[in-house]
């Protein structure tokens, strides 16, 4: 199901410092650490008790140059929605020894972390945006215990990506000379679609004009996702590009917000 938007408007584990108020945020946000690593933490927003929980996950072609900074504002506006958000951080590519699995392995430990100590009865909803959609499914369809999982311009099928991008052979290690068919066994580790059949309820959104990750991406992920019967849909933000997501007032939040309202409601 492809829809077309033209105008959608407890105490916890490891270490743990005292409130750090997020950029541009009125509200103090609990800075927690799910594991003893200096990037296994995240920031923690309380909201009501009747929401879901919403733990972000960013993107930044999986490198350290990028923080979940990037989500602040997103987490912020969501918050003031009365939802509890987990903008979390994880260990990336740049720091000592970080390839995959580590950064999917981090991914999946917030999520944990989020579901046992920081959602209440209402449930947990993960939602990622570009590489970090990537770890977000991939973690998402080992957990049938959440609500959903959404992808905003993900990276969906690292196989379907292509060999070409350096931003992968850096997340596995991969030389220059590696063989294709060891390109194509390696990518699929980490790529949702070679996780299908899974039960997750998956919402793609995309922007018609996103320049970094083609929007077929998404239309090729929804394709399979059918194909193996999943509960998916992609929503196509008309006019909006990649980075849009970020943006609190942007036709891509807005769809972000209604897969959230939608999620929640069943």
């Amino acid at each position: 199901m492809v829809r077309h938007t033209a105008g959608l408007m407890a105490e916890p584990a490891g270490r743990r410092l005292g409130g750090v108020a997020q950029e541009g945020s009125d509200t103090m946000a609990r800075r927690i650490f799910y594991g003893s690593e200096d990037s296994q933490h995240g920031h923690f927003y309380p909201g009501d008790a009747d929401k879901p929980l919403i733990t972000l996950v960013h993107g930044g072609y999986w490198r350290n140059l990028y923080s979940m900074s990037m989500e602040s504002k997103v987490a912020k506006d969501l918050n003031d929605r009365g939802y509890p958000v987990w903008n979390i951080e994880y260990r990336r590519v740049g720091e000592p020894g970080v390839v995959w699995p580590i950064l999917g392995d981090d991914v999946l430990a917030a999520i944990d972390y989020g579901t046992a100590k920081l959602a209440k009865n209402a449930g947990h909803i993960v939602a990622a945006h570009s590489a970090g959609a990537t770890l977000a499914v991939w973690a998402a369809a080992q957990r049938p215990d959440l609500l959903g999982v959404i992808s905003r311009g993900g990276v969906l099928d690292l196989i379907e990506r292509g060999d070409g991008d350096q931003s992968m052979r850096l997340l596995f290690d991969l030389a220059p000379n590696a063989n294709q068919r060891l390109i194509k066994r390696t990518f699929a580790q980490a790529s949702p679609v070679a996780a299908m059949p899974f039960t997750t309820r998956v919402r793609a959104l995309h922007g018609r004009l996103d320049e970094q990750v083609p929007y077929q991406l998404s239309e090729w992920f929804l394709s399979q996702a059918q194909e193996n019967g999943m509960d998916a849909t992609l929503t196509m933000i008309e006019g909006e590009g990649h980075d849009d997501f970020l943006e609190p007032g942007s036709e891509g939040h807005a769809a972000t917000v209604a897969a959230i309202e939608e999620l929640s409601a069943r």
